[in-house]
């Protein structure tokens, strides 16, 4: 068992947590406004993250790059958020009962490749880092003054004073 790898798992799902509870607020319409970003609107934003996160899960389970939920999703966007939080604990569970030092082979553009799933989980938490950030600029692009602070520290910080 990595503590870091748990440390950061419940970051994760602490941050994403963090994004929900605001984005929950917003009415339907302002979350799928069109935004100039790396995806057209914050639920697409969204529905990326959680794809990377079960498509990392189900490689990392021998199952294959499946995101048949997410590409057939056809919910609101509580649901998804719900559905999305699901699967950040599902990875969670995944990262504390797995040896994160076996190695996950994979071919790409004619390449083989081999990385130990630590590395992989790590590049599900940053990877998800990055993309709530940019939801966090979305916000504010779209006039949102009222947004959540996801910084890694800042989870050190509210769980050093939960434990006080």
């Amino acid at each position: 068992m990595n503590q870091t790898h748990i440390d950061f798992a419940n970051y994760n799902i602490w941050a994403n947590n963090k994004i929900i509870e605001s984005l929950s607020q917003l009415n339907e319409e302002l979350l799928n406004q069109k935004i100039e970003a790396s995806f057209p609107s914050i639920m697409k934003t969204v529905s990326h993250l959680w794809m990377a996160e079960m498509g990392w899960l189900s490689r990392l389970q021998a199952k294959g790059w499946e995101v048949s939920e997410i590409t057939n999703f056809s919910g609101t966007p509580y649901e998804l958020f719900e559905s999305w939080q699901k699967t950040s604990t599902e990875f969670k569970s995944f990262v504390e009962n797995t040896d994160l030092e076996q190695k996950l082979p994979f071919d790409h553009k004619g390449e083989s490749y081999s990385i130990p799933f630590r590395e992989i989980a790590q590049t599900v938490f940053t990877h998800g880092s990055y993309h709530r950030g940019q939801v966090i600029m979305m916000m504010r692009q779209l006039g949102i003054t009222n947004v959540p602070k996801t910084d890694y520290i800042e989870w050190v910080r509210q769980k050093a004073k939960a434990n006080d």
